[in-house]
């Protein structure tokens, strides 16, 4: 599928880009949170492991809206793979 015109092209460039990076991010962010909650544990206070295990909820499902938004930009610039 084509975008209806032109004028809508940048703004999937935009979302598929903005979600590719977001995605990135959010995965580090997801794995430092993981580290922090499991094998780092000791060496942080229990409040710190507890924000870290929101985090990694959280994060985790940000990363699944990024995906989709990178799936829309893909969908609407005619990729057939994702």
């Amino acid at each position: 599928m084509q975008p209806k015109s032109l004028s809508e092209q940048p703004l999937y460039q935009y979302c598929l880009k903005f979600g590719s990076r977001a995605m990135v991010i959010l995965l580090l962010l997801t794995l430092c949170s993981l580290i922090i909650s499991f094998s780092l544990a000791e060496h942080f206070s229990l409040s710190v492991q507890i924000a870290s295990h929101i985090a990694t909820i959280i994060f985790s499902a940000l990363f699944k809206v990024a995906y989709v938004v990178r799936c829309i930009g893909a969908y609407h610039l005619g990729h057939t793979s994702f």
